[in-house]
């Protein structure tokens, strides 16, 4: 009688801590942080505006005037040739409908 106690308990002992082991509750999964919000291409021209024309002129002297699309265009088409592959026609285009949007007739 008191072997097959023994033998039950060793039976029942590891069988006790599988099921208490599924059992247990999963932790809350951490929460995904929230997308970054889209940056329109008038905010991006602007950072890049204060940071390739900052370079060689201060700001308030390029935007004290207002101009036309095709104006702020030629503007920054001459610029980029000033110094060679320091605003790409990627950045240009972006810092074209910043001043164009913001400084334009």
């Amino acid at each position: 009688m008191r072997l097959r106690a023994g033998i039950w308990f060793l039976v029942m002992l590891p069988l006790v801590a599988i099921i208490s082991g599924c059992a247990q509750k999963e932790g809350q999964k951490p929460v995904a942080p929230p997308p970054a919000p889209a940056v329109s291409a008038v905010e991006e021209g602007k950072v890049l505006f204060e940071q390739k024309c900052s370079v060689c002129h201060g700001l308030d002297r390029a935007t004290a005037r207002a101009a036309t699309k095709e104006k702020w265009a030629s503007t920054i088409k001459e610029m980029q040739g000033k110094k060679a592959d320091w605003i790409s026609d990627a950045d240009a285009a972006k810092i074209l409908e910043y001043l164009s949007s913001t400084h334009g007739k």
